[in-house]
């Protein structure tokens, strides 16, 4: 860190808003780099408004599977020998034979978050939690822009060189659509499970995807004798789908699932 223009101010090198996956895997980035260099390493902070990791927890169902290979998780792409390595987190947790041996690409969405949780631990000195960024400000020396001061709710201020937006995706809403209790993103799908109408258990999926597909699928199974639909946005009309139709499950998955869920429940 140097000073800024007042020799007052401390100022990042980076400044990175929201701590998911891909400032997480920055973050990790930083930490390797700083790691191997014998020159002046490079000064880095992440802000994030959760009070803690977490990706998508709506959508962690039990039996979901990740759509990319685990090879594409935070590091191997870049740096196969890391040790925040997806296969480096199996060997911590003591499953890597038994991962390799189910002989598949793709891990459970909650085995993933999970392995999330797990590197977000080992660079949590880069990251202040519960910190809500409500501006990004330009620092000027005369006509030019030197700086970038990212404010945040309480008043703190952190000023960088650069400033790396990672927010996430926006929920996409149908026009003319508002959430409510009875309407939903699948984004919020477990969190809402609780408040589902009982009487009668009638559901629409709009989507034609595989988040579609498992959502159906997780539907029938917490609501047996429920009525489900799926449609397609640009389809006009619904159709039925029963937990056995390829429209309407996802594929079933090794137990090890209710492990990891174990395991994810005590690292927050």
């Amino acid at each position: 860190m140097s000073e800024g223009l007042a020799g007052d101010t401390p100022v990042y090198d980076l400044v990175g808003v929201g701590f998911g996956p891909s400032n997480l895997a920055l973050a990790i980035a930083v930490a390797e780099h700083n790691r191997a260099t014998t020159g002046e390493p490079v000064t880095a902070h992440f802000l994030e408004r959760q009070g803690s990791f977490g990706w998508h927890r709506g959508m962690l169902i039990d039996d979901a599977t990740m759509q990319v290979s685990f090879l594409k998780d935070l590091v191997t792409l870049r740096n196969p020998s890391s040790e925040f390595s997806f296969l480096s987190y199996l060997h911590d947790r003591g499953r890597l034979v038994e991962f390799v041996n189910h002989k598949t690409l793709f891990p459970l969405r909650v085995e993933f978050h999970d392995y999330f949780e797990w590197s977000a631990a080992k660079v949590e000195d880069m990251v202040s939690y519960g910190t809500e960024v409500v501006a990004v400000e330009p620092v000027f020396d005369g006509d030019e822009i030197v700086y970038v001061d990212v404010r945040a709710a309480s008043g703190a201020v952190m000023r960088a060189r650069n400033v790396v937006l990672a927010t996430g995706l926006r929920p996409r809403i149908p026009d003319d659509v508002e959430l409510s209790d009875r309407i939903w993103h699948n984004s919020q799908l477990l969190h809402r499970m609780s408040s589902a109408p009982n009487d009668p258990q009638r559901f629409v999926v709009v989507g034609a995807g595989q988040s579609a597909a498992e959502t159906t699928a997780h539907l029938h199974s917490t609501f047996p004798d429920a009525r489900c639909a799926r449609c397609s946005p640009g389809s006009a009309t619904a159709r039925p789908t029963t937990a056995d139709s390829p429209t309407g499950s996802s594929t079933p998955r090794r137990s090890t699932s209710s492990t990891v869920r174990r395991r994810t429940s005590r690292t927050g």
